[in-house]
């Protein structure tokens, strides 16, 4: 008997993040249906708060900069900064799409033009948005979410049916009917009661569990209590909602610290904090402990500066801008080389709406304020000079010196950073087409997944501006494979 495909097929993707925009817009173009559900009052989730950009390599934009990269280069740095902990077919995939990845957010108007090194990088890869020479700054994470979500709209507009978005609306369950599942379970924040969203296949694209007190004590006892980079959001659900459903958990433990959040002077005890952009330190600003000492490579894998911190950075006392409430923290400083290179408007927004920066005449100034003897500055920065000048190798094993050493004698802008808990590694396993895989190593039927609810790309640590990348390849890639299967669905022999 001939095939009947009764309508267009319908692909319930839960999460408003990058990877579940990435994943609608992709099944539109194909001509199927999406409903997108997202448990917030907006879409963007963790992802509009990314700053330092996404990872392409070998694209337009380097190479019009003069910059030799290749998705090999990606994956030797992906799989060096992870352990060889990760999956290697996710993160050939990863790099093998990179700079198909930046062309499809071009394509919906982000300027990537300016492209940034990152700690644990060979080249810089990391695209990211210009910085305008006057007028506010645009974050990457946030402009990217804005452009993929006017395309939605704007095909929504085209055909009404295309897409359908359920803001508020949180899952609870996953539907199976017959060996394959059929949908989700929701509540609504609206009614406060359980319905059903019937589906002919659903991809999770929920986010990390981060910000999860169940998760983090089961699987980080020990980093349990740090603070967050994450919204409250990021609790995890896709992850404990699969779980319940047989879904195979993998590298739950490998929980990233980053070196780097902003210690805010009118509450250096807030549980969350602001991220400290690794582009920033791309641009040439040094991390210094009290004492004045430099203690690593701050182009050094995320890891590896927080260990380092953690070891080499005692807690910073209410003397100096408001301390560090206890914790273990470093001062970052730049002067205004490295300012301007990373942008004034986003260096303004940190300095003087935030108002994380101080500004000091010259090391001596800054030494000063801490209470240590002037030389200790000076000599870190003289030493770090010579190392620039190639007149000697940096004591930490820093090859690459972006943008200009700090002068004790100019100004120096001061802040505290302290690390905080930024990324889960660990998730879901799929496939290499986002299949979710149970427990008895089998794809669950229908079940797709993209984005920080899953495991295996990152490995052991998560490589700057990969996870902006992982969102675009796997979402789209979760998309195509979701559109296939539910057409599948609606095909009758």
């Amino acid at each position: 008997m001939a095939s009947v495909l009764h309508a267009e097929p319908t692909v319930v993707v839960v999460g408003g993040g990058l990877a579940g925009l990435s994943a609608s817009l992709d099944i539109i173009n194909g001509g199927g249906r999406v409903i997108l559900v997202e448990g917030e009052g907006n879409t963007g989730g963790n992802s509009a708060k990314a700053s330092s950009g996404i990872n392409g390599a070998g694209t337009e934009t380097q190479e019009k900069l003069g910059i030799k990269d290749s998705p090999e280069l990606l994956v030797k740095d992906t799989l060096s900064a992870g352990d060889s902990e990760n999956d290697k077919k996710l993160v050939e995939i990863l790099a093998a799409n990179s700079a198909d990845a930046v062309e499809f957010l071009r394509g919906v108007e982000v300027d990537l033009t300016d492209v940034n090194l990152c700690g644990g990088h060979s080249v810089p890869r990391t695209h990211w948005i210009p910085s305008p020479k006057e007028g506010r700054p645009i974050p990457a994470g946030f402009e990217i979410m804005k452009r993929l979500r006017t395309r939605l709209n704007e095909k929504q507009s085209e055909n009404p049916e295309a897409f359908k978005l359920l803001t508020q609306t949180k899952m609870v369950g996953i539907l199976r009917e017959n060996g394959k599942v059929s949908g989700i379970e929701i509540v609504t924040s609206a009614s406060g009661e359980k319905s059903k969203i019937i589906g002919d296949a659903v991809i999770l694209a929920t986010g990390g569990f981060s910000a999860d007190e169940t998760l983090l004590k089961e699987f980080g006892a020990e980093i349990f209590g740090f603070p967050t980079t994450n919204g409250a959001f990021a609790k995890g659900d896709g992850v404990k909602i699969a779980r319940a459903l047989g879904a195979k958990i993998i590298g739950m433990e490998n929980i990233q610290i980053h070196p780097t959040a902003f210690v805010d002077p009118k509450d250096p005890s807030a549980g969350t904090k602001f991220l400290a952009a690794e582009a920033i330190r791309g641009k040439g600003a040094l991390l210094i402990n009290s004492k004045g000492q430099r203690f690593g490579n701050e182009l050094g894998r995320r890891d590896y500066l927080t260990g380092k911190i953690l070891e080499l950075a005692e807690p910073i006392e209410e003397s100096f801008q408001g301390g560090s409430a206890g914790r273990n923290a470093a001062i970052m400083i730049m002067n205004e080389a490295n300012v301007e290179a990373f942008g004034r408007p986003a260096f303004n927004f940190y300095s003087i709406v935030k108002k994380f920066f101080a500004k000091y005449e010259n090391s001596a100034e800054l030494a000063k304020a801490l209470g240590i003897d002037e030389s200790a500055i000076k000599t870190t920065l003289e030493e770090y000079q010579k190392s620039f000048d190639g007149k000697s190798e940096d004591p930490f094993g820093k090859k690459v010196f972006p943008v200009s050493a700090i002068s004790p004698t100019e100004p120096i802008y001061a802040a505290i950073v302290v690390p905080a808990i930024h990324y889960t590694m660990g998730g879901l396993k799929i496939d290499e087409a986002t299949r979710v895989i149970d427990e008895h190593g089998k794809p669950i039927v229908g079940l797709f997944a993209a984005g920080e609810v899953t495991g295996g790309v990152h490995g052991s640590n998560r490589l700057a501006g990969n996870s902006l990348l992982e969102c675009v390849v796997f979402g789209r890639i979760a998309g195509k494979s979701a559109a296939q299967s539910a057409a599948e669905t609606r095909t009758e022999l």
